[in-house]
């Protein structure tokens, strides 16, 4: 099992990237009535998606990666 050091900047890796996630959420919610609110519900559900993923690594659970084929 890593460190626990590791694990930390693992998470904290995840963390940052969330960040930005939740900062384009918020941006284009600021559009109003022309917001797209698709745009808007990605990019928080990958904001979510990475603080699970942050928490998984802080609790040393390994978690798969995916690929989505586009067909």
């Amino acid at each position: 099992m890593p460190e626990a050091d590791e694990l930390l900047s693992v998470a904290r890796q995840w963390v940052r990237k969330n960040e930005n996630d939740l900062k384009n959420a918020a941006y284009t919610l600021q559009m109003g009535e022309d917001c797209p609110t698709d745009t808007v519900c990605f990019h928080a559900q990958q904001c979510v998606e990475k603080y699970v993923k942050a928490l998984l690594v802080c609790k040393g659970i390994d978690f798969p990666k995916t690929m989505i084929s586009a067909s």
